[in-house]
This record gives C-alpha cells, sequence and structure tokens, in this order.
C-alpha cells in the first residue's frame, strides 16, 4: 500500500531534489507558496517551497525500493523518528493539493480578503494611521480605498484590517 512520506533535503536544493526523484520515476510533491518580497525599492512576487528542505514523496511500503532515495542529489534522507519513516496522513497531502493551483503554488492571502466597507488602517506611506473604508481592488498589487470624503489608491501592502 502507498503513502506518503517526508523527505530531508540540503540546503536550497529542495528544487533539485524534486526534480531528480521525478527523473527517478517517483511521486513527488512540494508545495511552495507565492509570497510578496521587496526587493530593491519594488515589491515582487516570489515562490519559495512551503517547508524548506522538506518534500514529500509518495511511496509503496513492500514493493518499492527506497534505497535509491538517500543517494539522489539534494536529498539528505527520508524524515525518520527512532529509525522509523512516519507516514504522513493522506488527508494532509489532499488538503494542500486542493489549495494548490497548477504549479503546486498555495496563496495564504486570498485575493478577496477584503470586502466592500471593511474598515481599515493604513499602514505605509503619506497617509499611514489614518482609518479608511475598502472600496475596491483594481489590480494584483492595488486597492481603492475611501478616506474621509476623499477616494485614495494605494498600493495593497499599506493597509490592514482597523
Amino acid at each position: 500500500m502507498k503513502h506518503w512520506y517526508a523527505v530531508h533535503c540540503k540546503p536550497k536544493q529542495d528544487e533539485r531534489a524534486e526534480i531528480e526523484l521525478a527523473n527517478q520515476g517517483f511521486e513527488v510533491f512540494r508545495p511552495r507558496l507565492r509570497s510578496r518580497r521587496r526587493i530593491r525599492q519594488r515589491y515582487r512576487v516570489v515562490v519559495e517551497s512551503m517547508f524548506p528542505r522538506y518534500l514529500f514523496v509518495h511511496l509503496d511500503d513492500h514493493n518499492e525500493d527506497w534505497s535509491p532515495i538517500r543517494s539522489t542529489r539534494g536529498v539528505t534522507g527520508l524524515v525518520r523518528m527512532g529509525g522509523c519513516a512516519p507516514v504522513v496522513p493522506a488527508a494532509v497531502i489532499e488538503a494542500l493539493r486542493a489549495r494548490a493551483d497548477a504549479e503546486n503554488c498555495i496563496d495564504l492571502q486570498p485575493a478577496d480578503a477584503f470586502a466592500a466597507n471593511d474598515r481599515v488602517l493604513i499602514t505605509e506611506g503619506p497617509l499611514a494611521g489614518f482609518e479608511a473604508l475598502f472600496s475596491a481592488r483594481n489590480s494584483q498589487e492595488r486597492v481603492v480605498v475611501l478616506l474621509n470624503l476623499m477616494k485614495v489608491t494605494l498600493p495593497v501592502h499599506a493597509i490592514t484590517r482597523a
């Protein structure tokens, strides 16, 4: 019977390990996060592992040879507890896969995090500290808020719930 197991990877080599294990015919799942990072004075969307240095592999308990995993480039070995590799519950993997897109990326901040007329606090820029009402999202990185009697467009990261 097949179960999911966690694989520990070498530093910054989880992508390499994923590719190498897949090339050997193993079913591999490495969930990723799409997040915004400030790089050189600009916010950029970066994709990184949800669990740095870890990925999941689907293995047959009795009919599959696990030994090639240890010698795979980028892999340290299977995660073990007391000499045994614990099974990762299938429900955990299914829940992660349900939230992932085609590239196995999971968006932790849904696009509809703010609803119309939610009270928000401006956290960045010249209007920081002012409360406003969320009006709309006009792009991936911009939102429209109502500030007193004035409508202002700000970067989405410049507000938080009041």
